[in-house]
Order: structure tokens, then C-alpha cells, then sequence
């Protein structure tokens, strides 16, 4: 374990030595297994989040902003630059807030770094085994510069670190660059307010802004570019300690958290607390007069309105989601649907779902986020939940059986069912060292009319 930091070897260089130096060694069969999961899981949010009004936006602007290429914009049977595909897949891979998280970071490495590994499909000498240990080099690098903060900041802060492991892994970056390329994304990856990935809107967390900074970052240390590597041992600005502290243990990609629903990982706790109480009493909509989530502080910086403005509003907002699910099941969180914002029944629920803080509650996050539900009945004694963790975290997984079904849920509305295996059949085929399947799944084109 890496416990001091020399003067001389300094943060940016200890974890680009470490990204770039990882084998096949490294990576147990479990290791690769989570790999293949966090792949299926991306490809998924992106495919359900095709027809969205910000997804579509993206991939119509980003060729014009960035130039032609062979570069595949997913699912569109078009292809762009590097960077403009980079742009419009980080976009859909966030839109929709089903894509995986890593609890102790507060956020979303799987937006930046499984974008930034397929972008190098059809790089030269590329093969599976890099591909799979170039993600694991980025969900690395974004996770531990995220822990590495002293204070909370959204994915899009971070994430161009994970987009310069992945690619710099992918391209055989010397060190020297890689670290030079860390010192350039701390002081141009974006800098949003540290709520700003609640505000409901299509930015989301910057992830996509991130990306791209990450990447052109990248670019320009490889063409001799300097940035201010040292800027990552500033003990005002990071906790360098933190960021290579266990550099060689189990990589943390082990630790990614799945979602079984597209809204806030803040909203999952309630909504599974509340699922098991409609399973044990059998509970209908109309048995219930109100109900109150109890839960820790970060789930107020949520917009939290009962009527939300528009669906990425509604992905950050407690009571819409419960009211969802207790009208129409779990199946209608993946994803949220637009007609649902204007179901009379829904928002009458919803005005009736009130949060409160459970101090006791407040030291177990970010670790975990837990939450527990009161439903008061029209007729009977309330009804409480225990204190209840989301499911897909590492200590209660989703396993690939329950993620290829969460895919092919996610996904109908967009992919044809033979395109959805063949995706599927692309990310089994990586395991056995194939990239041509998930290549023409990828540039085959969705049903996006």
C-alpha cells in the first residue's frame, strides 16, 4: 500500500505509473466479470436514453462541432470524430440516470469511462484484454480523484481523470504524458457548483463536458502540451494521500454500485423500503393516505416537486418516483416515462410523499444510503419499513442475469430484440477476446423515429 507521497515522484506521477503499469495479472475472474457488467449496464442507459430532447440535441451538434470521423455515435449507424462521439455518448450513457456509481465518490465513473474505452474500438492494435484493463485504469484514476477532493463535487469534475487513464492506457501514453495531462484536466475539467447536478437539467453532472476535456487534455500533453502536474500534491486543493493510498489492491471498479431505476441513487433506498412493504401487506394505491420517507440530508438538495417540470426533473424528485412506482410498478422507473408527469393519479400521490432527516441515519452515507418509509393508511395502523439500502451495491449486487434483464427492459422502446442480443452477445463475446460483434452492434442504427 502507498502511504507518502515523495516530493519527487509527486500524485499525478504515482497514478499514471500505476494506471499504465496494470496486467492481466491484476484483473481476477471476478474483476473481469464486474468489467463486463459495468459495459452491458452503459450500453443500456445510452440505448434507453435515444429519444431523448438533450441526447437527441447532442448528437445532432456535436459533428458540427467537432468534425467527420469513423468514430461510431452509438446506435445512430453514423460515425464522427473522436471527440464528437465522446460527446453525444456521454450524453446518452447520463441522460436518463440509470447509468452504475461508486458510492465513496458520489457519482458516476461508468458515463466517462466506458464511452472513452469504445471509442478506441477500431484504434490499431487494440484487443479485448486492453479494452478490459483500460477500464479498469479509468474507473481507477475517476474514482480516486474524486475521493481525493476534500469536498463533494459532480462526476463531470472528475471525470476527465477517468477519460485520460482509459485512453492514455488505450494509446500507450508514456507517463510523463499522462501525468501532464492530470495537471491540465485540474485546471480545465468543469467547475460547477457542487449542487448542480441536482438543478435537473441536461448538463446533468458536466460528465459530458468532462469527458471532453479529459480527452482533448489528453491530446495535448501526447503533442508536448505541459500542465502543472504538481497542482495534485496542493494539499489545499487534494488529499494526495487519499487519491494513491492502496495503489496495487483490489481495483475499485469491484466496488461499482448498479441502479434498478432511473432516477437519483438518493430516491432508491425509499423506493425499495416502500416496494417491500407493498410485497408484505399487498398494498393498492388506494389503501394509502400518505407517505413519509425518512432518509439523510443529501436527499434535500433534490428539486424533490411533486409535479416535475419535465422527465430529468422528475429523476430528481422522492415523491414523483414513489408515486410511480406505487401506481404502476418498478418497470415504469426503467426508465421514467414522459406520460406519466401528466398522470392525475400519480400527482395526487405525489403531494402526499413528505421527507424528513433521520439524523441517525446521517453517519452511514456516503458509504451508504439508506432510507425507510411510513405509510399511513386510510384504514389501520401505519405501516414501517425497516431501514432499508438500494439494492445494486456491492454488499446486495445486481448479478448479469438481473442486468441483462434490466437491459433488455430499458432498451425495448429502442432496440428491435435482435439488436438487443446482439449487443448483448457483443459484450459476452469480449471475454473471449472478440471486439467485431460489439463494433457492428454499436454502429448498427436504433429505431429512433
Amino acid at each position: 500500500m502507498v502511504s507518502k507521497i515523495s516530493a519527487s515522484t509527486g500524485v499525478a506521477n504515482l497514478l499514471a505509473e500505476h494506471v499504465l503499469h496494470l496486467e492481466s495479472t491484476d484483473l481476477s475472474p471476478h474483476t473481469r466479470d464486474i468489467v463486463l457488467c459495468c459495459l452491458l449496464d452503459l450500453l443500456g442507459a445510452a440505448a434507453a436514453a435515444l429519444r431523448h430532447p438533450g441526447v437527441a440535441a447532442a448528437r445532432a451538434v456535436a459533428p458540427s462541432l467537432y468534425g467527420a470521423g469513423d468514430c461510431p455515435i452509438w446506435f445512430s449507424g453514423t460515425t464522427a470524430n473522436t471527440c464528437a462521439a465522446l460527446l453525444a455518448n456521454s450524453n446518452a450513457a447520463a441522460a436518463l440516470d440509470l447509468d452504475d456509481g461508486y458510492r465513496p465518490a458520489r457519482g458516476h465513473p461508468g458515463a466517462a469511462v466506458i464511452p472513452a474505452a469504445l471509442a478506441m474500438l477500431s484504434w490499431p492494435g487494440v484487443t479485448a484484454e486492453q479494452l478490459m484493463l483500460a477500464i479498469v485504469a479509468g474507473y481507477e484514476a475517476g474514482v480516486r480523484m474524486s475521493m481525493g477532493r476534500h469536498a463533494y463535487a459532480p462526476s463531470g469534475a472528475w471525470s476527465p481523470y477517468a477519460v485520460i487513464a482509459t485512453i492514455g492506457r488505450l494509446q500507450s501514453c508514456d507517463v510523463h504524458a499522462m501525468a501532464q495531462a492530470f495537471g491540465i484536466a485540474a485546471q480545465t475539467a468543469p467547475a460547477l457548483p457542487a449542487l448542480a447536478g441536482m438543478a435537473g437539467s441536461d448538463v446533468k453532472e458536466g460528465i459530458a463536458a468532462g469527458v471532453v476535456a479529459g480527452y482533448t487534455a489528453l491530446q495535448l500533453a501526447a503533442a508536448g502540451f505541459t500542465g502543472p502536474a504538481p497542482v495534485l500534491d496542493d494539499p489545499a486543493l487534494f488529499a494526495g494521500a487519499r487519491i494513491v493510498d492502496g495503489l496495487g489492491d483490489r481495483p475499485l471498479i469491484e466496488g461499482t454500485y448498479f441502479k434498478p431505476y432511473g432516477c437519483c441513487r438518493h430516491i432508491h433506498g425509499a423506493l425499495d423500503a416502500f416496494a417491500l412493504l407493498q410485497r408484505q401487506h399487498a398494498l393498492r394505491p388506494e389503501d394509502i393516505d400518505v407517505i413519509e420517507v425518512h432518509t439523510y440530508r443529501a436527499t434535500f438538495n433534490l428539486a424533490n416537486r411533486a409535479l416535475p417540470n419535465d422527465l430529468v426533473d422528475a429523476q430528481y424528485s422522492v415523491p414523483h418516483c414513489l408515486a410511480v412506482l406505487a401506481f404502476h410498478g418498478s418497470t415504469a422507473l426503467l426508465p421514467l416515462h414522459r406520460q406519466h408527469l401528466a398522470d392525475a393519479a400519480v400527482h395526487a400521490m405525489a403531494q402526499r410523499v413528505s421527507v424528513h432527516h433521520d439524523a441517525s441515519i446521517e453517519p452511514l452515507f456516503p458509504q451508504r444510503s439508506p432510507s425507510w418509509v411510513r405509510v399511513r393508511l386510510r384504514q389501520g395502523e401505519p405501516l414501517c419499513s425497516p431501514l432499508t439500502d438500494p439494492r445494486g451495491d456491492p454488499a446486495d449486487p445486481l448479478d448479469w442475469a438481473q442486468l441483462r434483464e434490466k437491459f433488455l427492459t430499458a432498451s425495448a422502446a429502442t432496440l428491435d430484440h435482435q439488436h438487443q442480443l446482439a449487443v448483448i452477445t457483443g459484450v459476452e463475446a469480449l471475454r473471449e477476446g472478440h471486439l467485431q460483434p460489439l463494433r457492428e452492434a454499436l454502429g448498427r442504427a436504433a429505431r429512433l423515429d
